[in-house]
C-alpha cells in the first residue's frame, strides 16, 4: 500500500484490488475523483475500475511532482527555478518510458482520469515513439490481436 500523509486521505483501489492513498489535494488534479470526493467525502473507498496498481503508481509519482510544485510556488524565482525542475523531472519521466504498452496505459489512464497535462505528455510521448518508424515497426510496438 503507497501512503501519503498529510491533510485529508483519499483511498483509491486499483483494477487488481490495491488500496493507495493520496492527499485529497493530490487526487483532486483528477476532475472525476475530486467531484467523487465533493459528493461522497474521502470515508469512501474510489475504485477505479481501469487503472492497474503499476500505472496508478506512476500517476500518484506525477502528482506529487505537481501538487508539490502548485503548493510551493512563491517569489517569481523560485517559481522560475520550481518549474524548470518539474519540467526536468517530467523530462526523466517520459525517457524512462520506453515501452509503447506502458505509455499506452498511461494516457488511457490519463484520459480515464481526466488529467489533461499527463494525456498531452504520453500523446507527445507516443508521437516520439513511432515519429521515424516503419509500418512495419509500429505493427510490431502495438501488436494486433486480429
Amino acid at each position: 500500500m503507497l501512503s501519503v500523509s498529510k491533510s485529508r486521505v483519499v483511498k483509491l483501489r486499483s483494477s487488481n484490488n490495491e488500496i493507495f492513498e493520496v492527499e485529497e489535494a493530490m487526487a483532486a488534479l483528477s476532475e472525476p475523483i475530486k467531484s467523487l470526493v465533493d459528493v461522497i467525502g474521502v470515508n469512501h473507498l474510489i475504485p477505479l475500475p481501469e487503472v492497474n496498481s503499476k500505472t496508478l503508481v506512476m500517476v500518484i509519482e506525477w502528482w506529487k511532482i505537481k501538487h508539490n510544485n502548485a503548493s510551493h510556488q512563491g517569489t517569481t524565482k523560485s517559481t522560475s527555478n520550481t518549474q524548470q525542475l518539474i519540467e526536468e523531472w517530467e523530462a526523466e519521466f517520459v525517457e524512462e518510458l520506453d515501452q509503447a504498452n506502458v505509455v499506452i496505459d498511461l494516457l488511457c489512464t490519463a484520459n480515464f482520469l481526466s488529467v489533461k497535462e499527463l494525456q498531452d505528455l504520453m500523446f507527445q510521448k507516443l508521437a516520439d515513439l513511432i515519429k521515424v518508424k516503419t509500418v512495419e515497426e509500429i505493427c510490431e510496438l502495438f501488436p494486433s490481436k486480429h
